[in-house]
């Protein structure tokens, strides 16, 4: 994470007053860095990408992160001595409210996932989403990185190049009477 670490939403949740306080004041600096940097890239976003970053899961549970790699892609022929390609899908599913979220990549290389700090306080019995980061891929002209902090203290960084969000209901809607 590059705005929302998960020391600082340690600090941020201290005990301490006086810490918490200071922290505070270092979450709105952190908000207001990210929302100039996001505002910065955002017109050279795909469409798919804007949706992402506009997406406000905060408190959502997550309900499963699963990801597909394929060791090649098959080809009839390998021109002019290239590798062979590879493919990869992940798909992060989100329980909030009514519905659930599910978030589908087109990955450009594996979800990397970072524990979570030493001696993590808080409970890891059910995982929520906290906060989140759409990025550019330093380097990679047209990926992108999606970085999660989980309240199990774990970051997950997903290296895409699209995305799909697809909102599902977890009742049906009520039928409509046609007279």
């Amino acid at each position: 994470m590059r705005f929302f670490t998960p020391e600082l939403y340690l600090r941020f949740n201290s005990s301490d007053d006086e810490k918490a306080d200071r922290a505070n004041e270092a979450w709105e600096a952190a908000l207001s860095e990210y929302r100039r940097h996001l505002d910065g890239i955002r017109d050279h976003m795909p469409s798919q990408v804007r949706k992402l970053a506009d997406l406000c899961l905060h408190d959502a549970e997550l309900l499963a992160c699963e990801q597909a790699v394929e060791p090649h892609f098959p080809f009839p022929f390998e021109p002019f001595g290239m590798p062979p390609f590879w493919s990869a899908l992940a798909i992060v599913s989100v329980k909030q409210d009514d519905k659930i979220a599910s978030l589908i990549y087109l990955l450009w290389d594996r979800i990397r996932e970072y524990p979570s700090p030493e001696g993590w306080p808080f409970s890891k019995a059910h995982t929520h989403w906290l906060y989140d980061e759409v990025d550019f891929a330093s380097g990679r002209g047209g990926a992108f990185l999606h970085r999660v902090l989980l309240s199990d203290g774990r970051v997950l960084e997903i290296p895409f190049v699209s995305v799909f969000v697809q909102n599902l209901p977890l009742s049906p809607p009520a039928e409509s009477k046609m007279n």
